[in-house]
């Protein structure tokens, strides 16, 4: 097949060391924790259902060159490895798609579970742990070159295609390399050259032991913060390893743990956010580069093979929402593709809510042996399936509904279908969550669901039906309770004031108040939510002050990386103060009354010409009740079953429909 003209360059192939690529699509090294240290048959799945839709390069989590540096997602000590990465290998061998092993040390972003500090250039604490590290030796240099060595020939010997070692984020290489974090005065520190010196060490080791059999790739970044390595020091040092053969690719990033949310960013970054300061860095490549920077499309990627800026485009956390976005796209189909929105809240938030990566959009995401999408198969008897709610869980029940040939009729109140959602991609910077609902409702048409807006359903209009099942996807009801989760004693006086409003009618424009006022926003959710409504409210004038009971700033969303960007605009603005561990006693007219947590004598009366309650929504799940002699399947997904998220919301559906 002829690659279509708008995406030719991404699909032309190229050379990369001594291995062919098929095109220039890449997945980057990301932490899975799918196979919870070992290449099991999850993991492998994962990633052959990746090489099954078209990528040509993936590169696995990182392998930890010494298990006092934890927790690194692979061990070269495990005694199943090198059968696992051949297992892999079998697994991705036939369509084409090459396999790389990122190698790694976490120096003092790292711990050990033994108690000892970690090993680094200085002894500079790690920003999470904060214990100060253990400046590194001679013996222990030497200890660790060697170390990185016998790893990369693990890798070899697994039959992999190529090692990337990993110089960026923060992690041990770059601490040497960083001016902000190498304080030694011997050999290994001070000038540039003294602080390239392990780097180079452990890649002259690396390329001794495999030479050129398979790929030797690095991982660079500048870190994007003051007095750490800036974009002319990660130059340098691109041009320092190629200068003696030492690299096949230099896979461009940005950022380190001070500047996570540059690493993976979010939703209100712009496509290809990180080019300003990749493609001065390409600009001294010799050899082929990387560029990522929350790339969705083909054709998106395709531009910036042709601009010149890089050769190769990372697209992780696109094909982690859908594995095929080359198949669809080279059969002529990119719409079809399921867009990543970019939440961060299943890729990297699912690590720590399910145990393994997630997905917001993409509920087969770590279950590809039992939810991938080609496993859906058509019913042995197709049912009638009625559908109530046309928000995210509605729409995916009713899309895999009909996938597996059910006749399926979804029915939504309002005149348009998407749910909350569409409320959410009011927010400022949050359109892109639209997207998702939008491809889900391209889809329902083009599966050939029976849609019926502006339908309200009653149990009798069920009856009169007569289905086989129903998805009751009714979400929530977005009314103001004034309940409070840290002080759930305390319905503030004065909730039912007209200026007492919530977050969907304040982004609809349903809630009227004074132009340029002062405002409340009270957060008992920990959640977007807030973030949105706060920052609507500035960006139309006013002064928000923000009040939540809980210890800090959204913390349901530090692992997404959206609340230090969020925090950094609204301070910008001069109009945003926020108060922690504090509740609301009561709201008058024109004020707060608020007191402290830990010291309820501590009362202040805020300015408040609106207050804008985000609290925990009661589910609208009323029908379920109705329908208790309903003789059919019921299942109630969603926020009709209990206000929580996207991914769950979006999961349910897709499993309540799967079963049916």
């Amino acid at each position: 097949m002829n690659a279509p003209v708008h995406i030719r360059h991404m699909l032309t192939p190229i050379r990369v060391g001594n291995v062919e690529l098929k095109n220039r699509v890449v997945r980057t090294a990301h932490g899975t924790d799918i196979g919870k240290f070992h290449v099991d048959e999850n993991l492998i799945a994962y990633h052959a259902a990746r090489a099954k839709g078209g990528v040509a390069l993936s590169c696995l989590e990182t392998l930890s060159v010494h298990p006092e540096s934890s927790p690194g997602h692979l061990d070269p000590f495990d005694p199943t490895l090198i059968g696992g990465y051949r297992d892999l290998m079998r697994a991705v061998r036939p369509y084409g798609m090459r396999m790389i092993q990122q190698v790694w040390h976490g120096g003092h972003n790292a711990h050990r579970k033994d108690g000892l500090p970690p090993w680094s250039a200085s002894d500079r604490p790690g920003l999470f742990d904060g214990i100060p590290s253990q400046p590194m030796t001679k013996g222990m240099i030497d200890f660790l070159v060697e170390r990185f060595a016998e790893s990369v020939a693990v890798v070899r010997e697994g039959e992999l295609d190529g090692v990337e070692i990993h110089c960026a984020h923060g992690y041990l290489l770059q601490q040497f390399m960083s001016p902000l974090h190498n304080r030694r005065e011997d050999e290994y520190g001070g000038t540039f050259e003294n602080r390239l010196r392990f780097p180079l060490e452990v890649l002259r080791a690396v390329r001794a032991r495999v030479g050129t059999d398979i790929i030797v790739g690095v991982r660079l970044s500048p870190e994007g913060v003051e007095g750490g390595m800036t974009v002319e020091d990660v130059a340098g040092a691109l041009q320092a390893f190629q200068a003696e053969g030492l690299i096949d690719y230099a896979n461009i990033s940005l950022g380190n743990y001070y500047t996570l949310h540059k690493i993976i960013g979010a939703m209100h970054e712009p496509v290809g956010y990180e080019l300003p300061t990749t493609d001065p860095i390409g600009a001294v490549a010799k050899v082929p580069r990387i560029a990522s920077g929350r790339f969705r499309t083909l054709e998106e990627a395709d531009q910036v093979i042709s601009r010149g800026e890089a050769d190769l485009v990372g697209m992780t956390r696109a094909h982690i929402a859908d594995p095929d976005i080359v198949r669809k796209t080279m059969a002529g189909h990119p719409e079809q593709v399921r867009p990543c929105i970019a939440c961060n809240q299943g890729c990297v938030g699912g690590q720590k809510e399910l145990g393994h990566l997630g997905c917001t959009v993409n509920p087969a995401v770590g279950k590809e042996l039992t939810l991938a999408e080609d496993l859906i198969v058509k019913a042995d008897r197709p049912r009638k399936v009625m559908v109530v709610g046309g928000g995210p869980a509605g729409l995916e029940a009713a899309r895999v509904a009909a996938l597996r040939g059910h006749h399926t009729i979804l029915c939504e109140a309002s005149a348009d279908l998407g749910g909350g959602v569409n409320v959410a991609k009011r927010a400022p910077r949050r359109q892109v969550i639209g997207d998702i609902v939008d491809w889900m409702t391209q889809e329902v048409y083009r599966l050939g669901v029976e849609v019926r807006l502006s339908t309200y359903v009653e149990a009798s209009d069920i009856r009169e039906e007569n289905p086989d099942a129903v998805v009751i996807a009714t979400g929530s009801l977005p009314v103001v309770t004034g309940f409070q989760l840290h002080a759930p004693h305390e319905i503030p006086e004065g909730i039912d004031l007209p200026h007492v409003v919530t977050s969907t009618e304040l982004l609809t424009g349903q809630a009227r108040y004074p132009e340029a006022c002062d405002a409340v926003v009270f957060d008992s959710v920990g959640h977007y939510e807030a973030i949105a409504a706060a920052e609507h409210l500035i960006e139309n004038g006013h002064r928000v002050t923000f009040v939540t009971g809980y210890p800090s700033f959204i913390p349901k969303l530090e692992i997404s990386f959206v609340v230090q960007p969020a925090l950094e605009r609204l301070a910008r603005t001069g109009r945003f103060r926020i108060m922690t561990r504090t509740a609301i006693q009561a709201i008058g007219p024109e004020s707060v009354t608020c007191y402290s947590l830990f010291a309820s004598q501590q009362v202040d009366e805020i300015p408040a010409g609106l207050v804008v309650m985000v609290s925990p929504q009661p589910a609208n799940g009323a029908l379920r009740d109705e329908l208790d002699d309903f003789p059919g399947t019921i299942a109630v997904v969603g926020d009709a079953l209990s206000p929580r998220f996207l991914r769950i919301a979006i999961a349910e559906g897709h499993n309540a429909a799967r079963t049916l």
